[in-house]
């Protein structure tokens, strides 16, 4: 796939960006007539009254219609369509589950099991299919890697779900990063994604922002994340080796991951289930340290941005190099956990 030029990605930009805004508007209208709300429980949330689901509908329409619409105009070979169909389907249809979840509701374990079995379709056609991301070099290694990968990143952005405009900072974050470093290293169609997901976000942002008159709900958030997910490891890591390869997709989504580690670690430190909800994520942690809201939307962008700087610094450093920022990195993330973690919360009655 041949690169966009500068004025098609502008256009796709806005394009995904008035799409998104747009149907965000409607589908909270939709959301109020058919009285689809996230009610307070007066417990782990944060609004006090209710709130429209539904956003998760205009970001995945608005994502769906950007990107097909741009395949029409732009004539794309058969392989890249194919690869760009594979990517997309397992999205989809994790989002519909996660519309149906947000409508009726449905038992964990049952969710669980769908996003393994789209887990392994996606892992499939990476693994055995055209596109970049053995990692390991053996391939059933590598697909139960992808597996992992996938369905625990889905699973981490819908934890990170819990706060006005928290889940759409993230993963705007995230977009930014994967558009930067494939244009940098010249993967036009992965760059066009990350750059339509940055539209699709700051147009959801602007109805999300707080207070928020609408939320994504698991439609939105179990769609952004098996994307993202599957976006980050496709991504070919121009690194000197593999173990640093690992750690490209890793820096990408290092904010969802830190949310998910310092919330499921810090239940079992207290003998409760990690399925359990609480308001012990990262949010409500930096709420509880008296930071203000719209500071902890700043401070997941500004780690985002921290974790991310290594994998543009790998494409200019030998091996030694990267092995060193890679393991600083590293304790830098446990040293931030460790704060994290010891912030005491108060956890619900079982």
């Amino acid at each position: 796939m041949s690169d966009l030029n500068l004025e098609t990605k502008i256009l796709a930009f806005f394009f995904a960006f008035a799409t998104s805004l747009v149907l965000s508007g409607v589908m909270r209208k939709i959301a109020m007539w058919l009285n689809i709300f996230d009610k307070p429980d007066g417990g782990r949330k944060f609004q006090r009254e209710p709130v429209p689901y539904l956003g998760g509908v205009a970001i995945m329409t608005s994502f769906l219609v950007t990107v097909v619409t741009g395949l029409l105009v732009v004539s794309q070979s058969k392989e890249v369509r194919t690869d760009i169909l594979y990517l997309i389907l397992p999205a989809a249809a994790v989002g519909i589950i996660g519309l149906w979840d947000d409508i009726k509701g449905l038992s964990p374990h049952f969710r669980l099991m769908v996003q393994v079995l789209l887990g392994l379709a996606a892992s499939l056609t990476i693994t055995f299919g055209s596109t970049s991301g053995g990692a390991t070099g053996n391939q059933s290694a590598d697909l139960l890697l992808s597996i992992f990968w996938i369905v625990g990143i889905t699973n981490a952005l819908n934890f990170f779900d819990n706060m006005d405009g928290g889940a759409a900072i993230a993963s705007f974050m995230t977009a930014l990063g994967i558009f930067i470093y494939s244009s940098i290293t010249n993967q036009p169609y992965l760059a066009i994604f990350g750059l339509v997901l940055m539209g699709v976000l700051a147009g959801f942002f602007y109805w999300n922002r707080r207070p928020a008159k609408i939320y994504m709900g698991d439609s939105g958030a179990l769609f952004l994340g098996i994307l993202l997910a599957t976006i980050a490891i496709r991504i070919d890591p121009e690194t000197d080796s593999k173990w640093t390869s690992f750690a490209v997709p890793v820096f990408l989504l290092a904010l969802p991951i830190l949310d998910t580690s310092v919330a499921v670690i810090g239940r079992l430190m207290n003998s409760r289930s990690p399925l359990q909800g609480g308001r012990d994520h990262l949010s409500h942690r930096l709420v509880l340290k008296g930071i203000r809201h719209r500071r902890i939307l700043l401070t997941f962008a500004l780690i985002s941005v921290f974790f991310q700087i290594p994998i543009y610094i790998f494409l200019r450093v030998n091996l030694s190099w990267e092995l060193t920022i890679t393991l600083s990195y590293l304790l830098l993330f446990i040293i931030t956990f460790i704060w994290s973690v010891r912030i005491k919360v108060k956890y619900e009655e079982t």
